[in-house]
This record gives C-alpha cells, structure tokens and sequence, in this order.
C-alpha cells in the first residue's frame, strides 16, 4: 500500500510540474490511469458495510414472521336459527310429556327417550360457544333450564343473537318458543344441566364427528374437554 501511495505522490508532482505543458486530455488519462490502479490493488472493500434500503430489511422481515393460525380465531357466526318443523325426528322426542327429576336431568331424558329416537348423544363439559356451534351447524342442542323459578324443563335450543344477546328455546310440541338473556341463561344451564346437552340427529354421531363439526367453528382448545356418549 505504501508503494501505491508513493506512486500517486510522484505522479501528482509530476502533474503540478508539468501542468503548463501538458494538454488536459493527457491529464485526465493520467488520472484515470491512477483510478483503475487502485481500484486493481485496494481490494474490494470489507464485508459487512454494504447499506442495506429500510425496504428491504422490511419485506425480509415480514417472510419470516410466523402468520398466526385460523385455527386460534372463533368462526361461529354471529346469529342463527333452526327450523325445528323441519325435524321430525328431533320432535319424536317430545310427542310425549317429558317428566325428568332435577336430579336425573338430561341423563333421564337421554334414556326414557330411547323408545321415541333412535339415535342421540348426551355431551358432557360443554361450553356456551359450544352450544351456538350445534346450533350453527343445525343440530338443536337440548338442554334443561329454569325459568323464573319455575320447575325445570327440558327443550331444544333452536336460536341465538350476539348482537341482542339473546337465546331461544323452543318447544318441539307446540313450537312455543322461550326468550333468555345470555346471562341468564347460562346461570341457569350451568346450574341445572351442568354443562350438558343432548344432540338427536338422523344418524348416530361418534365423538369424532362431532369434534369434526366444532373444529369448523371454534379452536381445538375450545372443545378438548368433552366427553361424548351416544347410542
């Protein structure tokens, strides 16, 4: 490095003696020869020091960020409704006054029931969210709840609306139907049917079909607790 850089001062004073008697095309040759000279010799400057655009450092970023699952995200919809007319099978059920004890609750029903319905599921550890994916997907979760402190009974629920916060209940043999508030109503299921419901479908339902159906409205995490009995 030492000789290049001695070189260049010859070469400098050679061009301050001679700046009177050499033409300027013959400088600026001179000087480019002195450019490429040290371009050849310095190397290429060291790694580490290019400059990087804020753009690019940006897009980078984003390729590695992990997206977060659609798994972890809730897909039940906001309101919806069944029919229960167009369930005839579910209403056999009913075709007779149901008498269950407080005690027995959902149990009894899942069992007396067996002369009217041929296939049905008692699902236990339930959640709320749980039962508006039921509904959601057209099975009428049934369910035994208390009304102003009257005696409890048991009835499909056949709606529900986040927006007024409100769930109904509907009576299979005369299609009355019963209003609750969320809160109220959960106070009263959670009490009364301890987190259970009964499903009456057309064919029988395994534990993994109906985890199947709920992995399509709410996160794995939501339903990993329940247990399934079914006939």
């Amino acid at each position: 490095m030492k000789r290049h850089l001695s070189f260049l001062k010859e070469v400098r004073q050679a061009l301050l003696n001679n700046s009177s008697t050499l033409s300027s095309t013959v400088r600026a040759c001179v000087a480019s020869l002195v450019f490429v000279l040290l371009a050849i010799n310095c190397g290429p400057p060291p790694q580490g020091q290019y400059h990087i655009p804020e753009s690019a450092l940006a897009a980078a970023e984003r390729t590695t960020t992990p997206t977060q699952s659609s798994q972890s995200q809730a897909n039940l919809p906001e309101s919806a409704t069944i029919q229960l007319e167009k369930l005839p099978y579910l209403r056999n059920a009913f075709k007779e006054r149901v008498r269950v004890s407080s005690r027995g609750g959902l149990d009894d029903f899942h069992a007396t029931s067996r002369r009217q319905v041929q296939h049905s599921a008692i699902v236990a550890n339930c959640s709320f969210d749980i039962l508006k994916a039921f509904v959601a997907k057209g099975w009428a979760p049934i369910v035994m709840v208390e009304f102003q402190g009257r005696t409890p009974e048991v009835l499909p629920i056949t709606q529900y609306n986040n927006k007024l916060g409100e769930i109904y209940l509907e009576n299979p043999s005369n299609l009355n139907k019963r209003r609750l508030t969320f809160t109220d109503f959960e106070a009263s299921w959670s009490r009364i049917s301890r987190n259970k419901c009964i499903l009456i479908t057309p064919r029988k339902l395994s534990e993994l079909d109906i985890r199947k159906v709920l992995g399509d409205y709410l996160p794995e995490a939501a339903f990993e607790q329940i247990s399934v009995q079914s006939r």
